[in-house]
Order: structure tokens, then sequence, then C-alpha cells
């Protein structure tokens, strides 16, 4: 299963920071690529996350200690793989 978590700039630059070269996650942030798209009219630009449930939850982990205000973000991403 692919889950895609999408982070505005500054989020996804602190959250990097926070994830080590040795994290299972590791590889999903260094594969993020830039996005741009409008969604009801609201501009989105930042990054979009590809990684399994794994590198997820390791995601959501290292949000939970650095970056909570990301955390509900990265829980919908996971919510919206487990629909569709």
């Amino acid at each position: 299963m692919q889950i895609f978590i999408k982070l505005a700039t500054r989020d996804y630059t602190r959250l990097r920071s926070h994830i080590t070269f040795h994290s299972v996650a590791h590889e999903a942030i260094e594969k993020a690529t830039w996005i741009e798209h409008s969604l009801d009219g609201l501009l989105f630009a930042g990054y979009s996350i590809p990684c399994n449930p794994e590198q997820a939850r390791t995601i959501l982990e290292t949000a939970k200690g650095c970056c909570p205000e990301m955390i509900s973000t990265i829980e919908q991403a996971i919510s919206r793989s487990h629909q569709g």
C-alpha cells in the first residue's frame, strides 16, 4: 500500500531535519517530490512524500516528537490510504 503525505515546504524541511539517515523513513523523505496544485481555488505548494505503512508510522512518530502541528495531516494521509 502506498501512502502519500503532503506537507508544506516549511513543514517538510522541519520534519526532514528530524529523520536520521538510519531511519526506515529516510528513503521516503528523500523521494519526496515538489508539487503545486489548486483544490477548490486554494493553491497548495509543497512536497508529497511517498511511503509504505511502516515509513508512514515512523514519520508520524517523529512528528509527535518534533512537529505536533503536522500530526493530523499525516494521520489523514494514512486514513485515506485505508479507504481507497
